[in-house]
């Protein structure tokens, strides 16, 4: 963890470097380009160590709206211990639509990830059994330490127009969503240890036909996306007022898909900023309601979460880094699902070095999740001993984690973000560590 510190520091002196010195240290402005290079190192409870390099470039223009800026590219080429590897360049662009309409924005995002090991957990929470001595060496019922994982490709493509109101805070976004998907078992000989030919949880589904047989290796499907929101945020990066709320809708027509089921859902998102006596302290908190209304949407395509914007490369769950803190990944996976995150967030200090601004800061977290709408799970095929060692009756409770954070400031958009959480049940997982790329919401 020392190297890993050391790495971090010596990126952030040479993003400090690059910068262009335009900036009004006194009125902590900037205009023209501000970058940093990063080396991606960092530490994922769920893939690893991760190293690789990631850019974020800003265009702040004359810096009359800083910290506010005209255009951002991020590109990040990394990979993961465990083997996952990642690509990914975001675009967002408050000015490239100008010459159709001031009020107009451009986002896109492509993303190639390769994940050796995804975590699979089964459908509606505890409703499906996670065992932890069933991956545990120690146990003496430990299977493989695979047996909750699949092999998935994903390659996803994004683009958004959105259009803010004038003289309001409410806008509108259109928009479509590519997902194209190859799901597999695990492939062993990939790995760096030798593991035991046990059928994982997802064979298992794959052999009596839990996963319908026409989408257990995946597939691609396209949906197009509308929203309607609410943004009065003071800054996008760091707000310490506002609320930000939008309703998106996402259709997926069948023909635009690998198979012939097409779905409707809705997802409801609330995020809201409060000034706690002065900007350096704020009390966060995000809802996510996301349900199906109607037709059958693919398994594989169950854990997104339907956003407008991304502040990583996945928005998925719930659990793991970008969701449920400390909470094993993907493990609430159904039709419906809610999310709620409540933050309390101090800033420490600011200080200015090496011609740019920075601030150092705390969070303080609490994360949880629960199945709102089950996903139809056809166990006809299971034998009844299978059926009574891996599925529960009733109804999914709730799910908890909690955790602490540290924040690294530069020029108020660039925020490198480590977090540690940790699941109050233990069928939920033990704990998580995330060296990761900006607030989570």
């Amino acid at each position: 963890m020392r190297r890993v510190a050391y790495l971090v520091l010596m990126g952030l002196w040479a993003s400090a470097s690059v910068a262009q010195e335009h900036s009004d240290l006194e009125k902590f402005t900037k205009s023209g380009v501000s970058f940093g290079v990063l080396p991606a190192v960092s530490y994922d409870n769920d893939l690893g160590f991760q190293y690789g390099l990631l850019s974020n470039i800003y265009w702040y223009g004359t810096g009359e709206n800083y910290p506010n800026y005209e255009q951002s590219l991020y590109v990040e080429v990394s990979r993961f211990a465990a083997g996952t590897m990642l690509a990914r360049v975001n675009y967002d662009s408050p000015e490239a639509l100008s010459g159709i309409s001031r009020n107009a924005r451009l986002l896109a995002d492509v993303t190639w990830f390769r994940d050796l090991t995804m975590d699979f957990s089964g459908f509606n929470g505890r409703k499906t059994v996670w065992d932890k001595d069933l991956i545990d060496k120690e146990s003496d019922e430990y299977l493989t330490r695979i047996f909750y994982k699949h092999h998935r490709r994903l390659l996803r493509a994004i683009a958004t127009v959105r259009y803010d109101v004038p003289e309001s805070n409410v806008y509108w976004q259109a928009g479509f969503t590519l997902f194209d998907m190859k799901i597999e078992s695990v492939h062993r000989n990939e790995l760096r240890r030798s593991l035991p030919d046990t059928a994982t949880l997802y064979d298992i589904y794959c052999k009596y036909n839990v996963l319908r047989p026409a989408q257990q290796s995946g597939g691609r499907d396209c949906f197009l996306r509308a929203s309607i929101g609410i943004d009065s945020r003071d800054n996008e990066a760091f707000a310490t007022k506002g609320v930000w709320s939008e309703l998106t809708l996402a259709a997926a027509p069948g023909f635009w898909s690998e198979h012939t089921d097409g779905f409707l859902r809705a997802t409801l998102m609330h995020r809201q900023y409060i000034s706690l006596g002065s900007p350096e302290r704020v009390l966060a908190y995000r809802v996510v309601l996301q349900n199906k209304i109607c037709g059958r949407v693919p398994f594989y395509i169950l854990p997104h979460i339907t956003t407008s914007t991304l502040t990583a490369a996945t928005s998925q769950g719930l659990g793991g880094s970008k969701t449920m803190r400390g909470t094993t990944r993907n493990r609430i996976v159904a039709d419906g699902v809610a999310l709620a995150n409540v933050e309390y967030r101090w800033l420490l200090t600011r200080f200015e070095w090496q011609k740019a601004q920075w601030a150092i800061g705390l969070n303080v977290f609490g994360d949880f999740g629960l199945t709102t709408q089950e996903y139809d799970v056809d166990l006809s095929g299971v034998p009844t001993e299978q059926r009574e060692w891996l599925f529960r009756t009733g109804h999914d409770c709730l799910h908890t984690s909690a955790g602490l954070g540290l924040k690294i400031h530069m020029n108020t958009n660039f925020i490198i973000s480590a977090d540690f959480g940790k699941s109050v049940r233990k069928d939920d997982g033990k704990q998580g560590f995330y060296v990761t790329m900006n607030y989570l919401f």
